[in-house]
C-alpha cells in the first residue's frame, strides 16, 4: 500500500477514531463505492440529520453522502488508488464554521496553525481485503482544544456508530453486482 496520506496531512492529533471492515471487491470498486454511497445507505446519519433539523432539512436520501459533505465545508485533500482523505479546518470562535484554504488545499491544510481552530481529517483506505476509515482531530490552541473536547464527548459515540454504518453501506455497494443498486439495510 502507498504511504499513508493522513500521516503527512495530520501527523499529530488530539482525538482519533478508527474502524475497519472486511470487503470482497477490488480496491478501485471500493473507493468508487465511497463516492457513490447515498444517504439512504447510511440511515442512522440520515435520521439524525433530519431529527437535528427538526424536519426542516429536505430529504437527501438519494444524494451521495460524501458529495454533500464536500459541498458543506469539507474538501478532498488526497486521492490515489488505495486511499481518499477528506478534511476541513473549522473556526471555534465567531464567525464559526469551515475556514477557506488557499491552493493547493492539502498543503494549506497541513500547514494551518492559526489559533481558534481545529483541523479534522478522515480517510478511507483499501488493502488486503479490508476497508479502513480513520478520523483525526487536532486543535490549534488550548482554548480550541478545550472547546472541541467538550464537543467530542457528545459526538464520539454517535460518530463511531455512523462510521461503522457508513463502512457497511460502502461494502454493500462495492460487493453488489455491477450496475445493481445495493439492498437497503
Amino acid at each position: 500500500m502507498a504511504d499513508r496520506a493522513m500521516d503527512r496531512l495530520l501527523p499529530r492529533w488530539d482525538h482519533r477514531e478508527r474502524h475497519t471492515i472486511a470487503v470482497r471487491a477490488p480496491g478501485e470498486r471500493v473507493l468508487r463505492a465511497v463516492d457513490e454511497t447515498r444517504w439512504r445507505d447510511v440511515p442512522l446519519f440520515h435520521v439524525l440529520m433530519l431529527a437535528g433539523s427538526l424536519g426542516t432539512r429536505r430529504d437527501k436520501a438519494g444524494e451521495p453522502f460524501l458529495a454533500s459533505m464536500t459541498s458543506g465545508g469539507f474538501t478532498e485533500l488526497h486521492r490515489d488508488d488505495s486511499q481518499l482523505v477528506i478534511g476541513a479546518v473549522v473556526a471555534t470562535e465567531e464567525p464559526k464554521g469551515p475556514a477557506r484554504l488557499a491552493e493547493p488545499v492539502a498543503d494549506a491544510f497541513a500547514a494551518f496553525d492559526r489559533p481558534g481552530h481545529y483541523k479534522v481529517a478522515f480517510d478511507f483506505r483499501v488493502g488486503e481485503g479490508r476497508l479502513t476509515t480513520e478520523t483525526r482531530v487536532l486543535s490549534t490552541d488550548e482554548a480550541a482544544r478545550r472547546r472541541f473536547a467538550r464537543y467530542w464527548m457528545l459526538i464520539r459515540l454517535p460518530s463511531g456508530l455512523i462510521r461503522r454504518e457508513w463502512l457497511h453501506g460502502i461494502r454493500r455497494r462495492a460487493e453488489s453486482p455491477a450496475g445493481a443498486r445495493p439492498p437497503n439495510p
